[in-house]
């Protein structure tokens, strides 16, 4: 068992007028470790998301952490993440969107294929899993 330790902070002097904004959040998740780590190009104009751009299958794990970060530095060139039943192109439900140079962290219990779209072009997202330790 490792120890994945995460951080979020948040800083601002000016997101709202005479007040600032300061947040940190730390957690010492217990893992099984970088069980993977890859990256995956996002076809635009993919009429077959589940074929074409499923970033993480159902069943994979149990609950795992997942990072996922959009490598592109092109503007535009946003991947938004999500579900789809029918392999018809679009997503029948979107979670998040990450712009370039974006990322999210969060927790995934694999009871769902998490599926992407690309907005422009084929960006890359990086993507890695941290198994949940028992």
């Amino acid at each position: 068992m490792a120890t994945l330790n995460a951080t979020l902070t948040l800083t601002s002097s000016d997101i709202v007028t005479g007040q600032n904004l300061s947040l940190s959040l730390t957690d010492a998740l217990s893992v099984l470790g970088p069980v993977l780590t890859k990256r995956v190009t996002i076809a635009s104009a993919s009429t077959a998301l589940n074929t074409d751009n499923t970033v993480l299958a159902n069943g994979s794990y149990t609950k795992a952490y997942v990072l996922l970060y959009n490598t592109s530095s092109t503007a535009n060139d946003n991947i938004t993440i999500g579900t789809t039943a029918a392999d018809d192109g679009t997503l029948d439900l979107v979670q998040f969107s990450i712009g370039p140079q974006e990322f999210a962290f969060f927790p995934w219990d694999s009871t769902v294929d998490l599926v992407a779209d690309a907005s422009q072009n084929s960006p890359v997202l990086e993507v890695r899993v941290f198994q949940a330790a028992a």
